[in-house]
């Protein structure tokens, strides 16, 4: 899967979190992609034709503040001039930043005729799949070798539009989010100097290995709904 290159000029001991980012908010369209090709498998054992798969890796979760006493989340850093932040909450549909989300709201729109059309072929392949299971014990084995055939051009077809699709999303997502990204990183750099702070921590990147202690010295919410006020979004026609 190809990665959009990301602006250089970032936060020390911070940065923008963009594969997290994408992967939450590509799910419409590459649901779609993903399911084109997984069920492939199926169909081609069908036709004695074995494939293999690797199993997804669970995505690392962060250990919540069990304190039940922990103050409430203003954004004012207490003493130490540490504070994390989670980039992955930026493209939150519902809580994230209101540019950033527009943005992936804007390319899934442009890309969702594409989706469709992979998710018909996916609905052809799969009852070519079980025609061939159908026809497996029969003597005359020439309808079932023509649909094989048939099966295995779809098949070909299908990977081709997938691959085509997922070069252009990435293309075209890159283009759309990165002047967001680009000015999230001077913005967050301000937002922290204001508040004295000298190191921030992206705990979308650390997983399990920070355990939080004191919710307080989490910026992100603060941090989002600071930055939407600044910079409210505004109409922008999907591109043609």
């Amino acid at each position: 899967m190809l990665r959009p290159d990301r602006s250089s000029n970032r936060p020390a001991g911070a940065s923008l979190n963009t594969s997290h980012d994408q992967k939450r908010n590509m799910k419409l369209i590459y649901s779609t992609l993903a399911a084109a090709l997984a069920v492939l498998a199926p169909v081609t054992a069908a036709a004695q034709q074995p494939a293999t798969g690797r199993p997804a890796v669970p995505a690392a979760q962060r250990p919540s503040a069990a304190s039940p006493t922990a103050p409430p989340n203003t954004g004012v850093i207490a003493d130490g001039k540490i504070a994390i932040i989670d980039t992955e909450a930026f493209a939150d549909p519902k809580t994230g930043i209101t540019q950033l989300v527009s943005a992936f709201e804007i390319v899934n729109r442009e890309f969702k005729p594409r989706s469709d059309e992979l998710q018909k072929l996916r609905a052809q392949y799969e009852q070519l799949g079980k025609d061939i299971e159908a026809t497996r014990n029969l003597e005359d084995q020439k309808a079932r070798n023509a649909k094989m055939e048939q099966a295995e051009a779809l098949k070909k077809d299908i990977e081709r539009k997938t691959q085509d699709a997922q070069s252009a999303y990435q293309k075209r997502l890159r283009e759309a989010t990165e002047p967001v990204y680009k000015d999230i990183s001077p913005a967050l750099q301000a937002f922290a100097r204001q508040r004295g702070v000298n190191v921030i921590f992206d705990v979308s990147k650390l997983g399990e290995v920070m355990f939080i202690i004191n919710d307080s010295v989490d910026l992100t919410r603060a941090f989002i709904t600071d930055y939407n006020q600044r910079n409210p979004v505004t109409a922008t026609p999907a591109k043609q």
